[in-house]
């Protein structure tokens, strides 16, 4: 299948057929461990609810094809038409990980053929210029190593649960040891990997709460229980890539996302080392 201009090259063997060229590749990551995240995960674009047709819960999404642990990957020519810009959302049915979604401009198919015209009309676009590395953030069902330091509570608003929370933590001083994201009922698993000197059996934890604006964000959606996760805008990587494209606090999860509010006050907790505690419902307050 081709579409387009460029579906002939010459090469040094010849003219040959252009079947199809890489649009994006997609490789989550464990945010605690840096290693690719999976097997099991579901990663898609968002297409919309095909007109005149009664929605269905997998309606507007396209999956991505799985490349086992080197990723997903969107290609021009066996995806269907493409816009300029798409949605991508990471998910994970076994709930390990908190769901992700990115709303990333692409490398125009023009702009990829380019470098084969004869003579080349554009710069040749590398493969990692089209690569998308997020971190996803332990989840409910995440496996926990034994010895492990953490706490798994909820991000509650008036006696509420919050969707789609996020929790940053600070050590003695305002350092900072650890973040979360938090699911759609609010449950976040926050797990420390760098513990604040000097080391106590018992030692105490600020956190500060980040959640969707309730006059902005938009209602849940049954037959989509992703539709009110917030889209992150990701910036379209240099070619080559200059290390924040591949790595930056947007990707790791760190940013606070547009549309979030920051507590005003921080909550202070107790942690136990080598313990994941199950702590009370942490209160979301803004002025």
């Amino acid at each position: 299948m081709t579409d387009g201009s460029d579906h002939r090259i010459t090469v040094e063997a010849g003219v040959v057929d252009v079947l199809h060229r890489l649009a994006l590749a997609v490789r989550p990551l464990d945010a605690r461990t840096r290693a690719p995240a999976g097997p099991g995960l579901r990663v898609g674009r968002e297409t919309g609810r095909a007109p005149g047709r009664r929605p269905r819960p997998d309606d507007p999404i396209r999956p991505l094809e799985s490349h086992g642990a080197t990723g997903f990957v969107l290609r021009y020519g066996t995806a269907g038409a493409l816009g300029k810009t798409v949605t991508v959302r990471v998910d994970d049915p076994a709930r390990r990980w908190v769901p992700r979604r990115f709303s990333l401009p692409l490398w125009t198919r023009a702009e990829l053929a380019g470098a084969d015209a004869r003579p080349p009309t554009a710069a040749h676009v590398r493969a990692d210029a089209r690569l998308l590395l997020p971190w996803l953030l332990p989840g409910p069902s995440y496996p926990v190593p034994q010895g492990l330091t953490g706490m798994r509570l909820r991000v509650i608003r008036a006696g509420e649960p919050v969707r789609w929370p996020r929790v940053d933590a600070y050590g003695r001083g305002g350092v900072p040891i650890g973040w979360a994201h938090g699911d759609e009922h609010g449950q976040v698993l926050l797990l420390i990997d760098r513990l604040p000197y000097p080391v106590e059996s018992r030692f105490p934890v600020a956190l500060r709460t980040h959640a969707p604006d309730p006059a902005t964000a938009p209602p849940p959606d049954p037959l989509d229980p992703l539709a009110d996760l917030v889209a992150e805008a990701v910036t379209r990587s240099a070619s080559p890539p200059r290390p924040q494209d591949l790595d930056n606090g947007l990707l790791r999860g760190t940013d606070v996302p547009a549309g979030y509010h920051t507590a005003s006050a921080y909550t202070v907790r107790t942690l136990a080392v080598g313990q994941v505690v199950h702590a009370d419902d942490l209160p979301h307050t803004t002025a």
